[in-house]
């Protein structure tokens, strides 16, 4: 089985793209897939952490104008046919995989935007939002099969582990891997204004973040804060950390399936609407934008949670329960193994 991932990371972009996508590929190595990935090498790409994980890279231009002229620039770096096109990308949908199609037996689109139109066999959207059923009704061609929901989240295999030890003096901080806005620097502010006797941190930044000089001269030289750059063991912080002040996006399934109570600060716009209704939930606490945020603001806020072991217990508690635990990647993976062996669901 051959699979070809078209998706981007960069500064602006972020890594999240990629890095759910980068969780499927191994899913399905693991299922004996052979998987490549098509990535414009923008300033912040990963094209070095695909690497590492193993996976060949088809490279294509810095800069590419329109969805047609990026479907062309694909398929000048084509030398075989596909079994599956895995699509991963807010700029492509129908326009790209028609002018792909020929290449690829199947093409699943992952989204969660429900904003233009899909030429695709399977499309995954994550996210919980309240009419989600209806999102792509008449979005997608007939035949494609839409799964929705967290519980088709897709998480690394870390995250299906029996959990850590659960430290009550200690949280978690991550905003993404790019954090443009550098949330990161002002949460460590925060945690510092706190002086709350025995509190530690563990600050999560990823490879791209622009701010890693700055961030690690803070941490530094605070005994109680540990940096970790572009870790592969999430799972362990985030089982361990009492509570964590970071973004929406990906990181909130993560959060859900290990029980742990979020701070939620949404750091682009199609954050908002998972984020608002998690809120509603009492899954996590949206803060609010990232534009809005201030030191003074985070230690308010992680001192009246803090305080608060009740109600983290109960958030966490209504987190966990959005995940069943034997759905996410397995589902997901499940899934396209079944379409690739019958042709279209």
């Amino acid at each position: 089985m051959k699979v070809l991932f078209r998706t981007d990371a960069s500064v602006a972009l972020g890594s999240g793209h990629v890095m759910r996508c980068l969780t499927l590929a191994d899913a399905l190595r693991k299922l004996g897939a052979n998987c490549d990935f098509a990535c414009r090498l923008t300033s912040g790409h990963l094209a070095d952490v695909i690497r590492r994980q193993g996976f060949n890279i088809l490279p294509l231009p810095d800069v590419i104008a329109t969805e047609m002229a990026d479907a062309s620039a694909t398929l000048a770096q084509l030398t075989q046919n596909y079994d599956l096109l895995i699509i991963d990308h807010y700029a492509l949908a129908a326009d790209y995989s028609r002018q792909l199609r020929s290449h690829f037996r199947h093409i699943m689109q992952i989204d969660d935007l429900a904003n233009r139109s899909y030429d695709c066999d399977l499309l995954l959207d994550q996210n919980l939002v309240a009419n989600a059923e209806q999102r792509y009704g008449k979005l997608v061609p007939v035949h494609c099969k839409v799964l929705t929901g967290p519980r088709y989240a897709l998480l690394r295999e870390e995250f299906y582990h029996p959990p850590e030890q659960r430290v009550s003096d200690r949280i978690l901080i991550g905003f993404g891997g790019s954090d443009e806005q550098n949330l990161t620097s002002l949460a460590i502010d925060a945690v510092n204004k706190l002086k709350i006797p025995g509190l530690t941190a563990d600050i999560v930044i990823g490879a791209n973040n622009p701010w890693h000089a700055e961030i690690y001269k803070l941490t530094a030289s605070l005994p109680n804060m540990r940096l970790h750059v572009q870790c592969n063991y999430m799972a362990k912080l985030m089982h361990q950390a009492r509570l964590m002040l970071g973004g929406g996006g990906a990181s909130h399934w993560e959060r859900c399936i290990s029980a742990l109570p979020g701070l939620v600060v949404t750091v682009a716009e199609n954050q908002q609407a998972t984020t608002a209704f998690l809120d509603q939930l009492g899954a996590c606490v949206w803060l609010g934008q990232a534009a809005d945020m201030s030191a003074e603001f985070f230690a308010e806020r992680l001192c009246y949670y803090l305080s608060r072991p009740a109600l983290l217990d109960s958030m966490g508690r209504t987190a966990a329960g959005l995940i069943p635990a034997a759905a996410g990647t397995p589902l997901v993976t499940e899934t396209i193994m079944k379409t690739l062996s019958n042709g279209h669901q």
